[in-house]
């Protein structure tokens, strides 16, 4: 064969294979317009299409490319009313395939033999006929425009650049014994609660103390406190401080103190720079024979890059420990999303848990969620060394609210392990949860607040007061925590992060650092629609163990908060607590019951909606609060303080009813009675109640937009 044909084969092959090549690099384009921060790929693919192919079709499908890159990036960040990936999936489509539908009919009609249409005759006149500086300003609009709409979502210089330190943030153990030296880790945080890496300033150490009995403030305590200490910090921030490893504290510095005189202690921390002083969270010193349980903080419901999170499950566990300073975690990735990484995911995950699990100083607990739209999600946490992986823990290969129940059935009795199901976000129209599927074998603790905001109520309930993502456009009963202790279900209250951008026990989703180009990075669009701040929950437990931890959360003796602040709460009905059936059981209707709440609040400046938190000149806590006790889903009476450490009482009088969902908040169909249109179980509406037996539950609003969360208590008359 003549080198001419072989070259002009060759030649041919090479056309083919661009050509390809060039439909596969669009199409892979079309695909990452989809993906969070890292649309700017197909942004990126559409500019360079649009000068590689001047003059020619691809030019034109390149710039409507950059367009749909854009104004999805854009729309998802805006469009509140539509969750974020659904808005960006929904309208990058839509462009492409309007452009492509104009495209082809152009095409259809033009190859018909007929002239253009007089409307794009005239387009095209008028720009051939226009100034040469009017042709290139037009050009670098339709270049500039996808790129405005991209980088005006993606892009935040604040979160880019600065880095200096606003606050400090101080964490101490709970509860510790007088003869016990103890460490308390203190952080710089910058504007958006990240860890200061620039921070060189000095710190010095006080304390304030309060008497175990009396609550009242104590003159002087028998304590060692650590001496002056000047942070080493660099020049430069970072929006990832805490894996900076040249020496130097960078933001974070860990601390011994060890307190002699029983009390409830303050560790006090007064600051070079913001020249103000920050309150650790309360502390509880007693002698260790007084000390019968501890108090560890955790968060057992977040997410990694293994689905719809930011981050590797190391990297999660890492942050969690050594920066959140949790006691306890759980990562709880959604099944459905790890199927597309085959057994290796959740191999991955599984090797990651235990591998983190440090007894008696962090706790990891295995666990995955199984998402369903229809009758509410479910993250499922387990008490043993393995994770359930056959079958995979996922709404596609378990459909039916029934074969998750056996799943956990089948899985805890060929373990011996025990298993945890956790509803959250109850409230929000995609994912509302349907109570009369509820397992109350599993389901023992229910998410009260998290990233997506607070479900004890109904959103257009006067008594929510937080608000929580992508309600139904109307109220709708049956679908709040307090509708579901009103049908008569027995759960406990606890918090959780349900982060999604790798910083679990302390997200920073409510701050402006959601943005993409915080690291880690991420190619889900989950972050943007996150503008609470993350929960967390405590547990009474004797130690720090997987047993011991899952035990306290199984018998319910916790409490919660919501946000990284670590109050103390503690709530008695006639002396019968929160935990272990959490019911009160008296001798007739009347008897009176005696309410006792103890609070110790956690001084630190608290994250609110979209808000990080933030000090002014001679800031000091905001110790303004109300105690709210909630009976029967209505409040019951709210009381007013303004000291960090109180105890209160209330008497309770009146008659013991019980209460009850009812026909009343039904809605009938089809001779059939639903608890709301979202619900496809008919129910008798005559079972919906609590069978005479009254609840009580503490819900604590702090001035500084902290909020505590406790119970509920059930009491029942001896029958």
């Amino acid at each position: 064969m003549a080198p001419s044909v072989t070259r002009a084969k060759l030649y041919s092959f090479l056309i083919v294979l661009l050509r390809i090549g060039r439909i596969v690099l669009f199409a892979f384009g079309i695909f990452t317009t989809f993906w969070f921060f890292f649309s700017f790929i197909g942004l990126l693919i559409g500019v360079a299409y649009f000068f590689g192919f001047r003059g020619q079709p691809w030019a034109r499908h390149g710039i409507v490319l950059s367009f749909s890159a854009g104004t999805a990036t854009f729309l998802a960040h805006v469009m509140k009313s539509v969750a974020p990936l659904t808005m960006a999936i929904m309208s990058s489509i839509a462009i492409l395939v309007s452009y492509t539908l104009v495209a082809t009919w152009f095409w259809i009609w033009t190859r018909s033999g007929r002239e253009a249409p007089s409307i794009f005759s005239r387009v095209h006149t008028v720009y051939r006929t226009a100034p040469r500086i009017l042709q290139r300003l037009l050009v670098l609009l339709i270049i500039i425009s996808p790129v405005v709409l991209w980088t005006s979502v993606s892009i935040d210089l604040g979160v880019m650049f600065d880095y200096q330190t606003r606050l400090l943030w101080v964490h101490a153990p709970s509860t510790v014994t007088t003869t016990e030296s103890f460490e308390i880790t203190v952080e710089a945080w910058d504007p958006y609660e990240r860890l200061s890496a620039t921070y060189k300033g000095t710190v010095t150490f006080s304390i304030e103390s309060y008497n175990l009995s009396t609550y009242e403030q104590m003159t002087s305590s028998s304590v060692d406190l650590p001496s002056s200490y000047t942070f080493t910090g660099q020049a430069y921030g970072s929006d990832i401080a805490y894996e900076i490893r040249n020496g130097r504290d960078n933001g974070i510095h860990v601390f011994s103190v060890t307190i002699e005189t029983p009390g409830i202690h303050y560790i006090l921390v007064e600051d070079s720079v913001t020249e103000n002083t920050y309150y650790s969270n309360p502390i509880i010193v007693k002698e260790a024979s007084d000390l019968d349980a501890l108090i560890y903080w955790g968060d057992i419901h977040n997410h990694s890059e293994l689905s719809d999170g930011t981050g590797t499950p190391e990297h999660s566990f890492y942050y969690g420990r050594y920066i959140a300073c949790l006691d306890f975690m759980a990562l709880t990735d959604h099944g459905e999303i790890m199927l597309f990484g085959g057994p290796r995911s959740f191999d991955w995950l599984e090797q990651a848990t235990n591998a983190a699990h440090d007894p008696q100083l962090f706790v990891t607990f295995h666990g995955l969620e199984w998402t369903n739209t229809q009758t509410g999600h479910y993250s499922c946490v387990f008490s043993g060394d393995t994770l359930l992986k056959d079958p995979v823990l996922s709404y596609l290969t378990l459909p039916t609210i029934e074969d998750l129940w056996n799943a956990l059935d089948d899985f805890t009795d060929a373990t011996g392990c025990r298993s945890l199901a956790l509803p959250h976000h109850t409230t929000q129209k995609q994912y509302i949860q349907d109570w009369t599927y509820l397992n109350p074998k599993y389901v023992k603790i229910v998410e009260v607040t998290s990233v997506h905001g607070e479900c004890l109520f109904e959103q257009r309930h006067p008594l929510n007061y937080v608000g929580l993502i992508a309600p139904p456009p109307q109220y709708t009963n049956g679908t709040s925590i307090v509708d579901a202790f009103r049908m008569g279900y027995r759960m406990t209250l606890y918090a959780s992060s349900d982060n999604h951008d790798g910083h679990p026990g302390h997200s920073l989703s409510h701050t402006p650092a959601f943005v993409g180009h915080q690291r880690p990075y991420s190619v889900w669009h989950t972050r943007n629609e996150h503008p609470y701040p993350s929960g967390l929950t405590a547990v009474y437990s004797p130690e720090l163990t997987r047993d011991a931890i899952f035990s306290a959360l199984e018998q319910q003796v916790i409490f919660a908060c919501s946000d990284y602040g670590r109050p103390l709460l503690n709530f008695t009905i006639n002396g019968v607590g929160v935990g272990n059936n959490s019911t009160l059981t008296v001798s007739d209707a009347l008897t009176p019951r005696e309410i006792q709440i103890f609070l110790a609040q956690d001084g630190s400046p608290a994250g609110t909606f979209q808000t990080a938190a933030s000090v002014t000149e001679n800031w000091s806590p905001n110790w303004n609060a109300q105690i709210e006790i909630i009976k029967n889903g209505e409040l019951l009476t709210s009381i007013p303080i303004d000291q960090p450490v109180v105890n209160v009482t209330f008497i309770d009088s009146e008659v013991i009813t019980g209460t009850s969902y009812g026909p009343e908040s039904c809605i009938f169909v089809n001779g059939e009675y639903y608890i709301n249109d979202f619900s496809d179980n008919p129910i008798d509406p005559n079972t919906l109640n609590t069978n005479g037996v009254d609840f009580y539950l503490i819900r604590v609003v702090g001035a500084s937009g902290r909020y505590a969360y406790i119970g509920p208590i059930w009491v029942e008359v001896n029958s």
